[in-house]
């Protein structure tokens, strides 16, 4: 569910601010409509979303939260890539010096 990069954008956008307003949201994320509205549907489904509909000043406003149970599993996808990522690398990978110290090194 979250390896979508409309989805990830989403989650990733409310962590900042848990609760946006639909416009807010499509600003930060840079999604269409349509795409912010699919996917926020599909999330909102799964849990790790909430879509509240209200009004202000007389007009419709749809406001999107992450759950607690979104934050969650953004944090295991997290999780996830990192230790896939860091597991991955060798270790002299890991431990090679920035590009100003390399001056420093003996042969």
């Amino acid at each position: 569910m979250i390896t979508n990069p409309g989805r990830l954008t989403i989650l990733t956008a409310l962590c900042d601010e848990a609760t946006q307003d639909f416009v807010t949201l499509r600003r930060h994320t840079q999604l269409t409509d349509g795409n912010l509205t699919t996917h926020a549907r599909k999330l909102a489904g799964a849990g790790l979303i909430a879509i509240e509909k209200s009004a202000r000043e007389g007009k419709p406003v749809t406001y999107i939260t992450l759950t607690d149970e979104g934050r969650s599993a953004l944090r295991r996808h997290i999780d996830r890539l990192t230790e896939s990522v860091t597991r991955s690398i060798p270790v002299a990978i890991l431990n090679v010096p920035r590009e100003q110290d390399q001056g420093a090194w003996i042969d």
